[in-house]
This record gives C-alpha cells, sequence and structure tokens, in this order.
C-alpha cells in the first residue's frame, strides 16, 4: 500500500518510521545492510517525515540470543546521529519480516492508534516486506515502503535475490489462505504455528528448512532446463539463419 503523503493530524507525513532489523553480529556490530536501513530511517526522522523511529528486531529466526538485539544496535547508530531518546522506540522480539510487522502492530500502533507508518528496509527486500505488512496489517494502516541502497556487489545482490525468491514462495504456500488484518487468524498463527514465537509450533524448524530446501532445490532445476532450453533454441535459430 502506498501512502497518499497527506499530514496526519500532529502535522507530520507519518506517525512513525519503522525500521526493519537487518542482522546483527556476534560482538553486537551492525552489518552494512542494518546499518544503511537505521541511516536511511535517521535521515527520514531528520526531514520531519514522523516525530519518532520505532527500530524493530531481535535476531535472525533461528539465531541464538544475541548479546545486543537488533533494535538496540540501531538505537544506539540513532542517538549518535542526533535522535533523541524520546523518538526512539524498540520493538526487540521479532525474528523475522512477519515478527517485525506484528509486535510492531502490538506494542506501538493499535495501542497508540497510530495507523499512518512509513517502513524502511533493504532494497531487495522491500516486495517480501510488503506483502508481510500487508498480511499483518490489513486495510486499516496507510503505510509505504522506503528503499535504502544495500550496496552489495552484483554476484551478492543475485544471491539475495534468490534468497527472496525462495522465501517468497514459501511464504505464499504458508500464508495464502490467511485473509489480511485477520487478527484472530494472525494471533493463532503467531501463538500456535509460528517457529519464531511459538511455545509448540505446529510448524517446526527442521519442517521449514526442509521446505525451503525442497524449493530451492526445484527452482535450480527448473532454471537450469530453462537456460538449457533457450540455449537449444538460440542454437536452432542460428542454424536455420545459415541455411
Amino acid at each position: 500500500m502506498t501512502g497518499s503523503g497527506v499530514r496526519t493530524r500532529t502535522g507530520f507525513t507519518a506517525d512513525a518510521i519503522v525500521v526493519l532489523g537487518g542482522g546483527i553480529g556476534a560482538d553486537g556490530a551492525l552489518p552494512q545492510v542494518a546499518t544503511r536501513r537505521v541511516e536511511r530511517g535517521v535521515q527520514l526522522f531528520h526531514a520531519g517525515i514522523a516525530p519518532r523511529l520505532i527500530l524493530s528486531g531481535r535476531c535472525g529466526l533461528t539465531d541464538p540470543d544475541p548479546v545486543v538485539t537488533e533494535a538496540a544496535a540501531m538505537a544506539t547508530y540513532a542517538r549518535e546521529h542526533g535522535v533523541p531518546d524520546e523518538a526512539l522506540l524498540l520493538e526487540e522480539l521479532a525474528r523475522d519480516t512477519l515478527g517485525n510487522a506484528y509486535f510492531t502492530r502490538e506494542m506501538y500502533l493499535a495501542p497508540n492508534g497510530w495507523t499512518t507508518i512509513r517502513v524502511v528496509t533493504s532494497d531487495f527486500h522491500l516486495s517480501r516486506a510488503a506483502w508481510a505488512f500487508r498480511k499483518i496489517l490489513g486495510p486499516a494502516y496507510d503505510f509505504a515502503f522506503v528503499s535504502s541502497a544495500s550496496d552489495l556487489t552484483p554476484r551478492e545482490m543475485i544471491v539475495r535475490a534468490l534468497e527472496e525468491c525462495k522465501l517468497a514462495i514459501f511464504m505464499n504456500e504458508w500464508l495464502q489462505a490467511l485473509q489480511e488484518g485477520d487478527d484472530n487468524a494472525i494471533g493463532r498463527l503467531m501463538a500456535d504455528e509460528h517457529p519464531g514465537y511459538a511455545d509448540a509450533p505446529t510448524l517446526t524448524h527442521a519442517q521449514l528448512e526442509s521446505r525451503l530446501h525442497e524449493i530451492a532445490h526445484i527452482n535450480q532445476i527448473a532454471g537450469t532446463q530453462q537456460w538449457i532450453a533457450e540455449g537449444a533454441a538460440d542454437r536452432r535459430r542460428t542454424r536455420g539463419g545459415s541455411v
């Protein structure tokens, strides 16, 4: 969903800028991708887009608990670049993009009646993040995404794109029947099914990893077959032109 650009009742374009975590090092340092995200969020804050930053993220889905959460590390960066403490809100439970959307809504958006947000994430992550936020927030919220440059090399970007494709296919399979903004169904998903948050999830980490591996393998085979077929067609056209 794209934002209208209409000023909120506070005079800002949005109620909050939400910055999605992009990883955390074992020593608590922000990797390049995460730094670029919070850097972009700080720029939007100083530009007067919203009066607050919501920094969202704990760590990766299968990672051990970090010495510093993604949100806390991003908050340190934001403070060092001129954002006051009173403008910083930390969401430190999310371990994936669904969690970013869900816990941000539960902790800050719904309790405060904030319905207009600008979400910052990396260029390669935009499509899947927008899909997840649309599922979790639904039509009651006005949200738009702002891209942060990942500064990845072409090879790194290809790897990221393949990973995003795999995850997007899996999420569509898993959540296809989930209606956008269905609070009851979403609550059950997070409490009973999701391997990152449920005490006894119906979808285990092992099952998730197994299905992602299957999708990657299928995509690899399909992509190879398409490449072979296209190459054969090109060779036939070349031979035909030379006769």
